[in-house]
């Protein structure tokens, strides 16, 4: 009886051992779905992305109009687009590159060709990015700006150094006066 026992619960350990693996490589188990969302579109959020749901959660507070907010979503998609292809552009450039860097005959002035291409694939990210930022707040009227404006310092000085990010966390500190102690 014992024998059987630890025979069947040798056999269950084992074949759970054995399905482990292929659960992970079928369903992303490993990392999450953030982690597998984050590496194929849908997890990034970009600029646009985030400022539109910033306005579109305070569009009463700002006051928007419904044709402001249908311009926001507009122009929101339309750098979301740009921002993709973009972003496409460079993982593609990435790629070239590694393949390049394993390949034993590839010369060195191409490989640094990729590299300078990768980079500035990287900074057309960036720049669209900010141009679709300062396209959202084109859409504004200055006082809706203001209002905006007002609304960010009033969210930022009612938090606590806890919830500071860490870079400006250390910001802040270096920021504060120092008194000598005695």
């Amino acid at each position: 009886m014992r024998t059987g026992l630890v025979w069947g619960f040798t056999m269950v350990l084992s074949t759970t051992w054995l399905a482990i693996p292929t659960a992970w490589a079928d369903s992303g188990f490993r990392y999450g779905k953030t982690h597998a969302m984050a590496h194929h579109g849908r997890g990034q959020m970009n600029a646009s992305g985030h400022m539109l749901r910033y306005l579109l959660a305070h569009q009463q507070t700002i006051g928007l109009s419904d044709e402001q907010i249908d311009k926001l979503r507009a122009v929101a998609l339309d750098a979301d687009r740009a921002s993709i292809r973009a972003s496409a552009d460079r993982f593609v450039s990435e790629r070239e590159l590694r393949a390049m860097l394993w390949d034993a005959n590839a010369d060195m002035p191409a490989i640094e060709a990729k590299v300078k291409e990768a980079e500035s694939l990287k900074a057309a990210v960036r720049i669209l990015g900010i141009r679709a930022k300062r396209e959202l707040m084109a859409v504004l009227t200055p006082e809706q700006r203001a209002k905006l404006k007002t609304l960010r310092h009033s969210l930022h000085r009612d938090r606590t150094p806890a919830q500071v990010e860490p870079s400006r966390q250390s910001e802040l500190q270096e920021s504060e006066p120092v008194t000598p102690a005695g």
